[in-house]
């Protein structure tokens, strides 16, 4: 497997989550991934180390020989740890895909908003990830690369069934279409159990995007589909969309509520004086912090905007911090750096 750029190459990057997206105040991201296999293959799982580079070298190729200089390929046998835990963080790839780096390959734009994980479970998963509400978008970019690669590949495919997969579970479309909501208000009335059993009667989802339990780290939820066979992506689509923005507005309508509270906006400027003045911050107590700044951040109290909360919630995460400082960083000195840059942001 030849490199086509250097590992440091995606330390630079522009970043996603530093732009405006539809619907920022409650939706942090959008995610499609399509998960494809190459005839002529057997499934991952019995693909030699070999085969697997074999795979990355001819997607590399198409996408040279298509849209020369947009990707960055990497094995990620040639990646630090730091940055392989780093690009889980930003939600570029998952945490079984660096969970070992043995015959795993990233192939990324620049921007980080296209990327293809090359033999996680299968072949590859095409993934677009773009700021705020943007299903229908993000879908585009993601259908147009699976078009390209399709073409020259040739994708495993059954008339009756669909796109195959390693997972049968993912049989059909092969397509996850995902939202990223914040969601404090609606966690702090006790409604997240309400809304989770009324999307899963709807073919969806909802789970805590990082932590665990009823109480994810800063109220992130994860909203996607579950359904991939016997139905058409748009149709997917469409039914995300609509759920989603039925949660946006209900968290709205609880977060207006709460402001009207003496009690909460005790709670409110004490979170914002910790995030002002605090000298120590794990990445725990930020989120924690941050998830209540969320309630009143369209109320114009504070000035700091939705897009830099939004990259904070990426940015100060620890393996991030320390590709950011170039180091592994000790945890004390970590909190310490962090809390420095969030007292800058929060003091302009």
């Amino acid at each position: 497997m030849t490199k086509s750029a250097t590992s440091e190459v995606t330390v630079q990057m522009a970043k996603w989550y530093t732009l405006h997206g539809a619907e920022n105040d409650v939706v942090i991201n959008t995610r499609i991934q399509i998960a494809r296999n190459v005839k002529g293959y057997n499934f991952t799982i019995k693909l030699s180390d070999d085969e697997k580079y074999e795979i990355a070298d001819k997607i590399d190729g198409v996408l040279t020989e298509n849209l020369p200089g947009k990707f960055v390929t990497t094995p990620m046998i040639e990646v630090g740890r730091d940055l392989q835990i780093s690009l889980a963080e930003k939600n570029i790839v998952s945490p079984e895909f660096v969970s070992r780096a043995d015959g795993r390959t990233l192939i990324m734009t620049e921007d980080e908003t296209l990327s293809i994980m090359v033999c996680e479970e299968d072949h590859l998963k095409i993934q677009s990830l773009l700021p705020g509400l943007e299903l229908e978008k993000a879908y585009e970019l993601s259908n147009t690369l699976d078009n390209m690669l399709d073409e020259k590949l040739f994708f495993s495919f059954d008339k009756k069934l669909g796109y195959l997969t390693q997972c049968p579970t993912n049989i059909g479309t092969a397509m996850r279409a995902s939202v990223m909501l914040q969601l404090p208000a609606l966690l702090m009335r006790g409604q997240i159990n309400r809304l989770s059993n009324m999307v899963s009667k709807l073919g969806l989802v909802l789970t805590g995007a990082y932590g665990e339990g009823d109480s994810p780290t800063g109220a992130l939820y994860q909203l996607s589909n579950q359904v991939t066979l016997g139905i058409s992506e748009d149709a997917a689509i469409s039914n995300l969309k609509s759920i989603s923005l039925s949660i946006i507005e209900q968290e709205r309508a609880c977060r207006a509520e709460l402001m009207e509270s003496l009690k909460f906006q005790d709670i409110f400027w004490r979170s914002y004086g910790t995030l002002k003045n605090a000298r120590v911050m794990t990445f725990a107590e930020f989120m924690e912090a941050i998830s209540v700044i969320k309630v009143g951040i369209t109320s114009g109290e504070i000035k700091v905007s939705c897009e830099k909360i939004n990259e904070l919630i990426f940015t100060m995460q620890p393996a991030t911090l320390n590709v950011e400082f170039g180091e592994s960083l000790d945890r004390q000195v970590r909190d310490i750096k962090r809390a420095e840059k969030i007292r800058e942001i929060f003091s302009e």
